[in-house]
């Protein structure tokens, strides 16, 4: 009796033991399958829906920026791209690539992702041209160097050098606004007048470059930080426009020609800590030695693997 009672006992404990088993197996294989189907997602969809960070509750959206975020939701990246989804949603695909740049802007600006995790790309962007000098010289380097970078233009200095900017823009660098004059005082006296500005800076782009050029990157004169600024970004940001500040700069705006030395270090020190460098440079002929220091500043970016882009990139 007691015999029966003991293989009762080991019975009833290898069963326990049997659906212990099998319960974790099933754990083991359920999450397998989990993983399996997010590598399938990622190869399939070449990413995450963007839907999902966009929200449609959002007051500021537009309706058509709703129904876009609603497709959104069964469309992957990839056949965005591939302008798998009708004409007729057009905007899916101007939405998606402002929601691009708006990701580049705040990662540049250390709002995003941090930035250990983000891909090692370079934004080189210069201010104030063309100049009949350093803009070209800069030019040849980004052209010797295989390096696409962002002009943001004054729109006086291009209409009297139309076909340095003309080069800049055949040559496939991104080409937005900057300013028309440069007037302090005149832009910042009210956002109408800063909008009358940016509308004749455009003007004067679409007059050299022909009127199919459009561009919706802007640069506030001075950058985005001084303040009270807040009208006029909300005035730009209207007018279908996205503002570009920096994160890094070589400091040539710190003195009348800082040396090389001084723009390759300043450079340096402030990019630390970046993935996604947005630098601050300017073209201007005064700026010699930002034309001498450059070649050096873009040899260090390759050699630590950063890949160089323009806005227009994005």
């Amino acid at each position: 009796m007691e015999r029966k009672r003991k293989k009762k006992q080991v019975y009833v404990f290898r069963r326990i033991i049997a659906l212990l088993i099998f319960v974790v197996l099933c754990f083991v294989i359920f999450a397998s399958f989990k993983k399996l189907g997010r590598a399938i997602d990622i190869n399939t969809n070449s990413g995450h829906n963007p839907s999902k960070f966009i929200d449609i509750n959002d007051p500021n959206l537009s309706l058509e920026q709703r129904e876009a975020v609603r497709i959104l939701e069964n469309s992957s990246v990839r056949q965005i791209n591939n302008r798998m989804i009708s004409q007729e949603n057009k905007v899916i695909e101007e939405d998606l690539s402002a929601y691009r740049l708006l990701k580049m802007r705040d990662n540049s600006m250390g709002r995003g992702a941090k930035q250990i995790y983000l891909k090692k790309q370079a934004f080189l962007t210069f201010d104030d041209g063309p100049s009949s000098k350093s803009t070209e010289a800069i030019l040849d380097i980004l052209k010797d160097q295989g390096v696409k970078a962002t002009f943001f233009i004054i729109g006086k200095n291009a209409e009297a050098y139309p076909d340095i900017l003309k080069r800049a823009y055949n040559e496939g660098h991104t080409i937005a606004i900057h300013t028309y004059d440069h007037n302090y005082k005149k832009i910042y006296s009210s956002p109408e007048a800063l909008a009358e500005d940016i509308k004749a800076a455009d003007q004067t782009l679409k007059n050299i470059l022909g009127p199919s050029f459009s561009t919706n990157i802007y640069r506030f004169p001075g950058g985005s930080y001084r303040k009270n600024k807040e009208s006029f970004v909300e005035k730009i940001q209207d007018m279908g426009y996205m503002y570009f500040d920096w994160n890094v700069l070589n400091g040539d705006a710190e003195g009348a020609n800082p040396s090389i030395d001084y723009l390759i270090d300043r450079f340096n020190t402030t990019r630390k800590g970046y993935n996604v460098v947005l630098s601050l440079m300017h073209d201007t002929n005064a700026k010699t030695n930002t034309v001498d220091s450059l070649e050096e500043i873009i040899s260090q970016l390759k050699e630590e693997g950063f890949e160089f882009k323009s806005l227009g990139d994005v």
